[in-house]
């Protein structure tokens, strides 16, 4: 991994401190800049989340490591255990392996996105457009700073746990848009219940799931990125707003946006 350039990655900072995120289709090509930025946040969001030192320290210690790493192969326990301060034992009797380690982290850097987003999200007022850009632009850059191979991989092992109990931070995604909508529909929000905004969170993450595995994956593109954003736009926005936002004046689903 290069070290990212110290003067861009101040700039971005800036914009996240503001409580507003960079538009990822401009830093697709940049991996080592994003990671480091999502580091940086899930390390800060850590400390409140994880109540146990000791899986605080190893979840922190493989944050790094990972964030640091161009291949899974790269990462070795003894790096981990290392970095951690503890001992192989400790770490052996706390995740059994480094698979299961690999899929509690994993579904750690998850949720702990999930936090930022919360906490980023309510700070201030935003139009369902803003909306749509900062959600999809937060939580497609935390993607980013999980290598494809990684999730192949996991999904290969775990995948029969089902897909949201292998990411099982959807639900809280799904509540915190409906949170966030209701509470400023005078914006221009639609009124949505969380099992009408849930089935589109899942989609989301079915989507970029499988966008990863296979011999070629896509993911990241902008392509599909930008879609979704049109896509949550569509969904959120109150059919007013959709209608002056549609050329045809007419009165289009959310699903026209997934194209």
């Amino acid at each position: 991994m290069r070290k990212p350039d110290a003067a861009q990655k101040a700039a971005l900072l800036d914009r996240i401190r503001s409580n507003e995120w960079f538009d990822i289709e401009e830093f697709l090509s940049e991996p080592d800049l994003v990671t480091s930025l999502w580091a940086d946040e899930v390390a800060k969001a850590a400390s409140d989340h994880i109540a146990d030192n000791r899986w605080e320290a190893f979840a922190l210690a493989g944050i790094r490591q990972y964030a640091h790493a161009d291949s899974l192969a790269e990462v070795k326990i003894a790096n981990i255990v290392k970095q951690a301060g503890y001992s192989r034992s400790t770490f052996f009797r706390i995740f059994d392996n480094l698979t299961k380690y690999q899929l509690r982290l994993y579904q750690l850097v998850s949720q702990l996105s999930v936090d930022v987003y919360k906490q980023r999200l309510f700070a201030k007022a935003r139009s369902p457009l803003d909306f749509a850009n900062f959600t999809i632009n937060l939580f497609y850059s935390a993607d980013c700073t999980i290598p494809n191979d990684w999730v192949a991989m996991l999904w290969k092992k775990y995948g029969h746990l089902g897909h949201e109990s292998f990411h099982p931070q959807l639900a809280d995604i799904s509540r915190i848009i409906t949170q966030f909508t209701q509470k400023h529909r005078a914006l221009g929000y639609a009124e949505l219940t969380v099992s009408e905004v849930h089935p589109v969170v899942c989609l989301y993450e079915r989507e970029v799931l499988e966008s990863r595995l296979g011999p070629q994956p896509s993911f990241p593109s902008a392509e599909q990125s930008l879609r979704w954003k049109r896509m949550l736009f569509g969904l959120v926005a109150d059919p007013k707003v959709l209608e002056r936002a549609s050329s045809g004046g007419r009165h289009p689903s959310f699903l026209d946006y997934y194209k």
